[in-house]
């Protein structure tokens, strides 16, 4: 050693790369040998998943048989012997499957009575199914045979006894599948050419060998004798290695299969995998490595004996850093070191190429494993087998072991359960085993785990073990999710239970026959059923809706969300008939209840009471009809009081005139009465009219009811009754107007009443239950004036048409009269209403706003004392010249000096110009209205801005503003409605001599 370490750099280099490699060689020489083991690890457990599932295809298969067996035995056709029939269903039979080779029924001799191919003279009696079946009284499989019925082939034959209905065996049932279409059976994988799968009787001949391989492999031919000698020594499935009859070393697995636990196998599954192929990818890899280290190895050496000492120093350093870089396991690109000699160069490739390589092996394994992962995995379900006298844990698999770990061995009330302190309360396994200690089959329950707190649903059956002795073999699937979305579930149907309940309007839900599934409180509080009464009788007789105009019953809402598949509403005027008989006007509406794919199960019916909501829109429609008739009757109005005003204004100068005839004077004075008439009949069509807003003054209700009752009893057979409470608040109304309404009241009980009667008047503070079911303000007071009389009463289908224009059930009556009442009313911010039965007498019952003001106040006001004396000119504005010049006229009267204005553009330029003049302006009076041109509230505006002591009076016949009513709020001090007398007239100029 001590020789080659004083040796040149290049040997020196040399040796080490050897050794530095030798590592690297070992690392690939094990990973080779360990690649091997895995890989014939894999493939033994390949093997037996072959032949696992190859076993299940068997077991398949004799259930099939065994399910087509015993349906037939039950059969009257092979019940009672019927041959003919027998042999038609069996033909049927093996059409419909063909794999099968031939049905029969025989006799207990043996003798073939019926078969689904031609037979003569055949006998089964030596046949293992046929004696099985008859020993047992039970399904029996049979062995390699050559059929002797139909077709002479190779065949696997079942047998099924025939019971009389006290359980005699009667006959045996054969089934036989031909081992030529055996194939079909089997889900056969891609094998490789040296691999095989195969199925052998009891007695180990072949009934099924693929790939086929008729010279070495025949199908009836027994398989070799020391593979037979294992499989049999076996109790249960094994796996081994063995050179078959070609020669081929091969991983061998087998499978024993019976009928039963307690039984010995009647067939035997295979499958074995070529050694070499399994070896051949490992091998390859290894060998492939070797030869590239070795090639590596020399190149380097190569190089490094070429390298002087001047050139070793930089690419050392850079190598040592690349090295460091694969100390992490860090796969770079290879490292550039510019000009180096080869031998560094060499190495450094041969550096990444190993990397590299290591990858890819690393790689190839961890796929390997992640394929003997998949397949573990696919078993979703925990299976343990435990002793049921010791409790002891024989076997778990992976998807338990990954829940509990490695517990084989222990006990497993220990191991699976926990606090337990012996054998689990609820253990099933008295439930698997019968008196006699036999297994009872298979048991299924729920369990929580105590453990893990998770739910399974476990599947328990006694078996018997590799050993003989009975054993518990437990799978449990965990369904902790199913048992969360079923507690999600009743959640969430508790939720909408809840949900549906809390809901302010009626549900009902239907199935798609119409019958009640469910009903929440509303619901049965509107219809009178309760929910356990309802449910399941047909809708109409809980859900009972007629049309209150017609009294007919109603389509059924169900059927017309069932045909439409859309949502539905009720017609107008639908009413609900209450268990009791009760009548509800309601509002529905009607909608499918469907599932995720858009199947219809059921429909959904909500609605509300809606009888209030349903008066209220009655009362707010009679309003709607009277102010349309108000507009109409406020333009009359407007321009039939300026023709009043100058006729009036005229007649009352022309009364003034002392040389006028008695006979003229007693024509003007009828004139002047008809005029006032005309003038009464205005004020009732402004009634109607947005412009005819009352003028408000603070009054006691009393004084205008005994006022307007006197005036209208006068001479009437109808007594009067007063009832006021005491301390009655004022009221801020239109005296004229709701007088007006006292007398049309009044005048109307005195009609119903022609053979007299008792009528009475009350007036009181309405209490605050009284106007919940009005449009009224529940936050005001009010005070209710009633009006009771004895009349005949207002039958039922016409009370709601009262208040209607011009609808009257008296021969000469306008209808009119009632219609102005409601219109008085509402404009006063109040609300009437009427109760009346027929033959029972009538009762009005109007509210009224209380006002602000006591009584002390308004005394104190109507004591002021009044100047009669106006000083100055008066201005008078009008765009009619006739109402004009009357006005001047009446004003010449009073001695006043007065300046005429055609609108209110004239008004303020004459105001504007007499503006500090002597005699001044003492009073303006304005229309209020100026068609095309300036009116009486922005001429009074420009004149307040000249002159802040102005005295305006407002004249109108009609304006859409509510100016008259509260006229002091627009800067007037005083009010003159057209038409008007020289009193009223000389009224206001009173007030205008004191105002401001």
């Amino acid at each position: 050693m001590r020789r080659w370490l004083k040796g040149s750099i290049g040997k020196n280099l040399a040796l080490l790369l050897i050794i530095a490699l030798i590592p690297a060689f070992s690392i690939l020489l094990f990973s080779g040998v360990e690649q091997r083991q895995i890989a014939i690890k894999g493939a033994e457990k390949n093997v037996q998943l072959l032949t696992r599932s190859m076993a299940q295809t068997q077991f398949d298969l004799v259930n099939t048989s065994r399910s087509i067996l015993s349906t037939l035995a039950l059969l009257p056709e092979i019940q009672n012997v019927d041959l003919a029939a027998g042999e038609k269903i069996f033909q049927s039979l093996i059409k419909q499957n063909p794999e099968f080779q031939n049905f029969t029924l025989t006799d207990l001799n043996g003798e073939v009575l019926a078969a689904a191919l031609p037979f003569e003279n055949i006998n089964l009696a030596d046949r293992k199914h046929f004696r099985e079946a008859i020993a047992d009284n039970d399904f029996a499989v049979g062995e390699y045979i050559i059929a002797r019925v139909g077709i002479i082939e190779p065949a696997l034959a079942f047998a099924y006894p025939v019971r009389t209905a006290d359980g005699e065996v009667r006959g045996v049932l054969t089934a036989a599948v031909n081992l030529a279409r055996f194939s079909a059976l089997q889900d056969v994988p891609q094998l490789s050419e040296k691999s095989f799968i195969a199925v052998t009787d009891h007695q180990g001949i072949r009934l099924y060998y693929q790939p086929s391989r008729p010279a070495t492999n025949p199908i009836g031919q027994p398989i070799a004798q020391e593979a037979w000698d294992k499989s049999r020594a076996a109790r249960e499935n094994g796996i081994f290695k063995s050179i078959g009859s070609d020669g081929i070393q091969r991983v061998v697995a087998f499978e024993p299969i019976s009928l039963r636990p307690d039984t010995p196998a009647y067939a035997y599954v295979w499958a074995g995998i070529s050694e070499q192929e399994i070896l051949q990818s490992a091998n390859a890899i290894l060998t492939r490595n070797l030869l590239l280290l070795l090639a590596a190895m020399i190149a380097t050496m190569i190089l490094a004996w070429r390298i002087g000492r001047a050139t070793l120093v930089k690419p050392i350093t850079t190598l040592a850093r690349f090295s460091r870089n694969l100390v992490p396991g860090t796969l770079l690109e290879r490292p550039r070191i510019g000009l180096v000699p080869k031998e560094i160069t060499t190495l450094s490739d041969t550096l990444f190429d190993m990397a590299t390589r290591i990858e890819v092996n690393r790689k190839t394994l961890s796929d390997s494993e992640s394929r003997f992962r998949l397949i573990m995995d696919s078993l979703d379900a925990m299976v343990y087998v435990a002793d049921m006298q010791t409790y002891e844990i024989l076997f778990i698999n992976r998807h338990g072991r990954k829940i509990f770990g490695d517990i084989t061995g222990q006990i497993c009330w220990q191991a699976l359960q926990s606090e337990q302190s012996g054998p689990c309360p609820f253990c099933t396994n008295h439930l698997l085993i019968d008196a006699q200690g036999k297994p009872t089959g298979i048991h299924t329950w729920e369990f929580h785990n105590t453990r893990n707190q998770r739910w399974y649903y476990i599947m328990d059956r006694a078996i018997s073990w590799i050993d003989g002795r009975i054993v518990r073999l437990e799978i449990a699937t965990d369904i902790t999710d199913k048992k969360d979305s079923e507690r999600a579930l009743a959640a969430e149907k508790e939720q909408l239970a809840v949900t549906l309940d809390s809901i302010g309007d009626a549900v009902i839900t239907t199935d798609t026959k119409g019958h009640v599934v469910r009903m929440n409180p509303i619901a049965t509080e509107l219809t009178g059923w309760n929910i356990n009464e309802a449910t399941g009788r047909p809708l109409a007789e809980v859900f009972h809706i007629i049309n209150e105009q017609t009294g007919e019953l109603c389509e059924s809402p169900v059927e017309k969300v069932l045909s439409s598949g859309q949502i539905v509403g009720l017609a107008n005027h639908t009413a609900l008939i209450s268990r009791d008989g009760q009548m509800r006007s309601i509002a529905d509406s009607g909608a499918p209840i469907t599932t995720n794919s858009g199947e219809t199960i059921g429909v959904v019916l909500v609605f509300r009471d809606i009888t209030d909501q349903y008066r209220l829109e009655r009362e707010l429609e009679k309003a709607r009809k009277i102010e349309s008739l108000g507009l109409l009757a406020g333009g009359i109005a407007h321009d039939f009081n300026n023709m009043l005003s100058a006729i009036l204004g005229n007649i009352d100068l022309s009364l003034l005139d002392s040389n006028l005839a008695e006979k003229t004077r007693k024509r003007l004075e009828d004139a002047t009465k008809a005029s006032l008439r005309a003038r009464d009949l205005t004020r009732q069509l402004l009634t109607f009219a947005k412009g005819g807003q009352p003028i408000r003054q603070t009054a006691s209700l009393p004084e205008i009811i005994k006022d307007s009752a006197e005036f209208i009893l006068h001479g009437a057979e109808v007594s009067c009754c007063y009832d006021f409470a005491a301390e009655l608040p004022l009221v801020d109304i239109d005296t004229n107007q709701i007088s007006q309404v006292i007398q049309n009241l009044i005048l109307n009980a005195v009609q119903s009443m022609p053979k007299g009667g008792v009528l009475t008047l009350s007036c009181a503070v309405a209490a605050g239950d009284e106007i919940v079911d009005t449009p009224l303000d529940p936050t005001r007071p009010y005070v209710r004036v009633t009006i009771s009389d004895q009349g005949e009463g207002i039958p039922a289908d016409i009370i709601d048409k009262v208040f209607d224009p011009y609808f009257s059930t008296k021969p000469q009556g306008s209808g009119l009269g009632l219609s102005i009442v409601h219109s008085i009313i509402s404009k006063h911010d109040g609300h009437i209403q009427v109760d009346s039965s027929p033959g029972q007498g009538t009762t009005f019952s109007m509210y009224l706003p209380a006002s602000a003001k006591k009584r002390q106040e308004v005394n104190i006001q109507a004591d002021k004392p009044v100047n009669n004396r106006l000083q100055g000119k008066v201005l008078v504005m009008d765009d009619e010249e006739s109402v004009r010049h009357t006005i001047c006229l009446m004003l010449e009267e009073f001695g006043l000096e007065s300046l005429a204005a055609t609108d209110g553009e004239e008004a303020v330029r004459l105001y504007r110009e007499h503006l500090g003049q002597e005699p001044p302006i003492g009073l303006t009076i304005l229309d209020l209205t100026v068609p095309g041109g300036k009116g009486g509230k922005e001429a009074a505006q420009e004149i307040l801005a000249l002159d802040a002591d102005a005295r305006i009076v407002v004249s109108s016949g009609y304006s859409q503003d509510p100016i008259m009513a509260n006229y002091r709020e627009h800067g007037f001090c005083a009010v003159l409605a057209k038409p008007f007398d020289l009193d009223e007239l000389g009224n206001v100029l009173n007030i205008g001599s004191t105002a401001r």
